[in-house]
C-alpha cells in the first residue's frame, strides 16, 4: 500500500482535544488521541460523563410497554434517563423495551415495570456486552428456543428476579397503581452495583459496539422529516410517533404517557419470524402463544436528527452493531478528512492558543488487508460509519417481512 497514511479510527468519537503551541518555534502539532466518550452517547467528561464508567459494563434492562405500564418509571428521568432505548415487537402484537445505560452506578431511583427476557432483546444486547437484567424468562418448547436456552448457550451475564437471593432489595413491588401483579414490578437503581457486585458478575468489559458521533451537532442530510410514525409489523397494534421540536432540537413522543425526548431516532429493519408456542403456561395448559423473533440479519435502516432523514444501513461483524454511511465513498471521506487536518494545523500555527477544531469528520474501516492494496483499491473497498449526533437514542426495531414501515414528513 502507498505510503500515504489513511487516517483510521474505528468506532470511535472523532474528538480532538487541546493543542498549546510556544511563542516560537513550535513543532509540528501531533495528532491528538480522541478524548473518552460515553459509547453509547458520544458525551465526553466536559459534558457530563464519568470517565470511570469507561471501565464498567454497559446494563440492559427489560422494561414492559403495555398500556398498564406506562408511564415506565425512570423513563424521561430528569438525571438519568436511559442512553438508548430498543424498541421492538415481542408477542400478541405489543412491543417491549430494552434499556441501555453506560453507566449503571448512575441510574434513576425506580426503573420499570421490568419485566421477562426474549432471545431477540437477549442477542441485542450482547451486542453491546451488556449486563442483562429482568424479571422472568420465556422457556423453550417444541420449536421455540426460548430466554432460557439462549442465555445458556451464549453464557450471559444476566441477573433474574425469579432466581435471585436479593440481598441488597434491587427488586421490588410498585403498590401506587392500580394495576394487575405483574405491572407493578420495579428495580431499585442504587441498589444495582452492589447486586451485581454480589453475584460477582464481571465488570471489566470485553469488546462491543461504540458508536461514532459528530462533534458539533448538525442536520443528517437536506430531507425534513419533522413528524415520525413507525409502525413494527402488521401484526403490532401500535406504533410509536415523534415530533420534532427545533427548540431544544429534539424528537418528542408522547406514547409512553409522559413527554420522551431523544437527540436521534433510529430505525432498523430486520427479517422477522413469527413462532407459536403451544400449552406455555405449563404441561396440560390449553393456551398458546406467538412470539416475534428478530434475527439480527442486517439491512435498511433510517437515521433521524436534527429535523432530517437519512437512509443508512446496518449489520453486525463480530458481535458488534455497525453503523454504514451508504451516500459517502470512502475515498470522499477520507479527501474530507485529510482537508480537515490541514486546516486545523494551519489554524494553530496562526493561533498559539488556538484550540484544535474537529478534523475526523468522518471513520472510515478499511478491508483487513488493506496493507496489500493500493490505497485507491483500498479506499474502493472500505466504508464509512455513520455519524450521530450526540446525545440520546432511540431505536426503533421493526420488521423489513412482515409489514414494518416508517411514515415521516
Amino acid at each position: 500500500m502507498k505510503k500515504k497514511r489513511i487516517l483510521v479510527m474505528l468506532l470511535c468519537i472523532a474528538m480532538i482535544g487541546t493543542a498549546l503551541l510556544s511563542a516560537c518555534g513550535a513543532p509540528e502539532p501531533e495528532e491528538p488521541e480522541p478524548a473518552p466518550a460515553n459509547a453509547l452517547t458520544g458525551e465526553t467528561a466536559a459534558e457530563g460523563y464519568d470517565e470511570a464508567a469507561g471501565g464498567r459494563r454497559i446494563a440492559a434492562f427489560v422494561v414492559e410497554n403495555a398500556p398498564d405500564a406506562r408511564p415506565q418509571w425512570g423513563l424521561d428521568d430528569e438525571n438519568y434517563s436511559p442512553d438508548i432505548v430498543l424498541q421492538g415487537e415481542v408477542e400478541g402484537g405489543i412491543t417491549r423495551t430494552l434499556w441501555f445505560y453506560a453507566d449503571y452506578e448512575k441510574l434513576p431511583e425506580i426503573i420499570g415495570p421490568t419485566r421477562s427476557a426474549r432471545p431477540p432483546f437477549i442477542k441485542f444486547s450482547e451486542l453491546f456486552d451488556s449486563i442483562f437484567i429482568h424479571w422472568g424468562m420465556s422457556h423453550s418448547k417444541g420449536d421455540y428456543v426460548g430466554a432460557s436456552t439462549v442465555f445458556k448457550k451464549d453464557d450471559v451475564d444476566h441477573i433474574n428476579q425469579m432466581t435471585l437471593d436479593d440481598q441488597e432489595g434491587m427488586y421490588g413491588r410498585d403498590t401506587s397503581r392500580a394495576v394487575n401483579v405483574e405491572h407493578r414490578g420495579i428495580i431499585n437503581g442504587s441498589k444495582v452495583p452492589a447486586t451485581i457486585a454480589n453475584e460477582g458478575i464481571r465488570t471489566e468489559p470485553n469488546e462491543y459496539t461504540k458508536l461514532c458521533f459528530n462533534n458539533v451537532a448538525e442536520p443528517v442530510s437536506e430531507t425534513a422529516a419533522t413528524q415520525v410514525g413507525v409502525t413494527y409489523s402488521s401484526r403490532a397494534f401500535e406504533g410509536t410517533y415523534w415530533k420534532y421540536d427545533e427548540a431544544d432540537g429534539m424528537y418528542h413522543s408522547s406514547d409512553f404517557d409522559n413527554d420522551f425526548a431523544r437527540e436521534n431516532l433510529l430505525v432498523l429493519y430486520d427479517d422477522t419470524e413469527y413462532i407459536t408456542k403451544e400449552g406455555y403456561q405449563g404441561p396440560g395448559s390449553a393456551g398458546s402463544v406467538t412470539y416475534c423473533d428478530y434475527k439480527l440479519a442486517g439491512g435498511k435502516g433510517q437515521l433521524f436528527s436534527k429535523g432530517t432523514v437519512k437512509d443508512i444501513e446496518w449489520e453486525v461483524v463480530d458481535g458488534k452493531l455497525i453503523l454504514k454511511d451508504p451516500a459517502t465513498d470512502a475515498a470522499t471521506a477520507q479527501a474530507a478528512n485529510d482537508e480537515n487536518l490541514a486546516a486545523a494545523k494551519e489554524t494553530v500555527k496562526a493561533d498559539e492558543n488556538a484550540e484544535w477544531p474537529v478534523y475526523n469528520k468522518y471513520t472510515i474501516v478499511m478491508p483487513e488487508n488493506a496493507d496489500e492494496m493500493e490505497e485507491e483499491e483500498a479506499l474502493a473497498n472500505a466504508y464509512v460509519m455513520q455519524n450521530l449526533n450526540k446525545g440520546k437514542t432511540w431505536i426503533g426495531w421493526i420488521s423489513k417481512n412482515n409489514g414494518g414501515s416508517v411514515t415521516a414528513h
